[in-house]
């Protein structure tokens, strides 16, 4: 078969497809190749003379092409693109347009082939690289996790990241120190912190709970006894805490709890540095580090009565508040990670949390806040008899969705609230899309759509 112009015409048209970088392949309306340029002989590894008059229906159906293009525009009467694989192992794109005669019939089929391979290999080394730098960012985060004595304060979110920068500068100097928040906050590891910091490291670190203690016994903890000063009480005398922490740091947790007559004695400690041992005369020197912490409003405790506003002054030089955990959501993921992997270290195993489960834990408002969470992971890499962890282990109240906002409206608006809130998380924590797309189970293209709909300026 013959091309259905002249030679000259043709030779003309041979001439400058040489000269066009993209491959171009020119055939009739009914599929019969006219032309083709250099890229799809390299592509399907045949000379003109083998294509040049034949069909592309010919050749699809010998899986020549495979699919062709062309075929494809001619039966669906449209521009069509696909991918194909050439010969010489390389990825292509080819695009088939049709051209029309005067009464929109296709007279010719002009295909475009592009070579992507390169293209290809680049997007999926950029997509390596961008997955590697996620792992990498998570393992710096694990990193910055601050050490503190026999625990570390993992400080991933702006929140806790601001009172460590503040603890650091009054680690530097000896001015008394309140500490407070919820229970379970980690109130003792950032007063450990403190003193791991200052220049009281070499001293003792001395705690005491002034709400476990009962308040008949409390006294002579803090204070100590002389021998046989009450029924009962040691032949050799007690040397009481705050005379243990000299040179130290003596940190007295839930101080809202203390009696006021014992508020009274230790507000003359403070203030002297001076004590005296229930039963003694002696006046005995003592020199720490004081650091207080509370789950309680001792403001409203001094307006009620409760506690001595002198104290309370002489207690709160410096105020240091830890914010719940569920108002710091970027500490929570990598806290998870962290108690995980100490729950494995003490009893030599290897467990994993199962992406659900995950989404359960990252959904929940931890009341108990990090004291909770960190006995859960122990209880869960105890309990569990599969190497993965998986939702259904969980307690009842963590299977529950926390998510906010998701009360009134339709169950379809509750969907569009929850995806939101997991997607804003997902990105909270990643900053990535490759990120997102892991954390949630989705493709990477829904993630980006998703990022798009709902983080601002994504």
């Amino acid at each position: 078969m013959t091309p259905a112009y002249s030679p000259a015409a043709y030779a003309e048209i041979s001439r400058l497809l040489s000269l066009i970088h993209e491959g171009l392949f020119i055939t009739d309306g009914a599929g019969t190749i006219l032309s083709v340029s250099k890229l799809p002989r390299d592509v399907h590894g045949l000379s003109d003379e083998e294509l040049i008059g034949r069909n592309v229906f010919e050749l699809e159906e010998k899986r020549i092409f495979n699919p062709s293009v062309t075929a494809a525009v001619l039966r669906q009467d449209r521009k069509v693109t696909l991918t194909q694989k050439g010969l010489d192992g390389r990825s292509y794109v080819v695009t088939g347009v049709p051209i029309r005669d005067g009464v929109g019939r296709i007279d010719r089929v002009v295909s475009f082939f592009r070579d992507v391979t390169d293209y290809a290999a680049l997007k999926a080394n950029y997509e390596h690289l961008e997955e590697q730098i996620f792992h990498y960012s998570a393992e710096l985060r694990e990193l910055r996790a601050k050490e503190l004595g026999e625990g570390e304060i993992v400080a991933n979110s702006p929140q806790m990241e601001a009172v460590l920068r503040t603890a650091g500068k009054v680690a530097a100097v000896d001015a008394n120190v309140t500490i407070s928040g919820e229970s379970g906050v980690g109130k003792n590891l950032l007063a450990r912190h403190i003193h791991k910091t200052s220049g009281r490291r070499e001293g003792p670190f001395i705690d005491i709970n002034c709400g476990a203690i009962p308040e008949n016994l409390l006294e002579s903890e803090l204070f100590g006894y002389e021998p046989g000063a009450f029924t009962g009480a040691s032949k050799k005398g007690k040397i009481g805490t705050i005379e243990l922490a000299n040179r130290g740091t003596l940190f007295l947790d839930e101080i809202g709890e203390l009696p006021l007559a014992l508020q009274v004695k230790l507000l003359r400690v403070i203030q002297e540095k001076t004590l005296t041992r229930i039963g003694g005369t002696r006046e005995i020197r003592v020199d720490f580090r004081l650091v207080a912490a509370t789950n309680r409003d001792l403001d409203a405790l001094v307006k009620s009565g409760r506690f001595r506003e002198d104290l309370f002054y002489r207690l709160n030089v410096i105020p240091l508040h830890i914010p719940a955990l569920r108002e710091r959501p970027d500490d929570i993921l990598p806290l998870l990670m962290h108690f995980l992997k100490l729950a494995n270290q003490k009893y030599a195993m290897a467990k994993t949390l199962s992406s659900s489960c995950l989404e359960h834990l990252l959904a929940y408002r931890w009341p108990g806040n990090v004291r909770e969470m960190q006995n859960l992971l122990e209880r869960l890499v105890v309990t569990a008899d599969e190497q993965t962890i998986h939702s259904e282990q969980l307690p009842a109240d963590f299977r529950l969705v926390r998510g906010p906002g998701l009360e009134g409206g339709t169950l379809a608006e509750a969907k569009e609230r929850l995806e939101a809130e997991l997607v804003r998380r997902a990105y909270a924590r990643t900053r990535s899309c490759i990120g997102v797309a892991a954390a949630l189970g989705i493709s990477h293209a829904s993630a980006t759509r998703k990022l798009r709909k709902h983080v601002p300026g994504y």
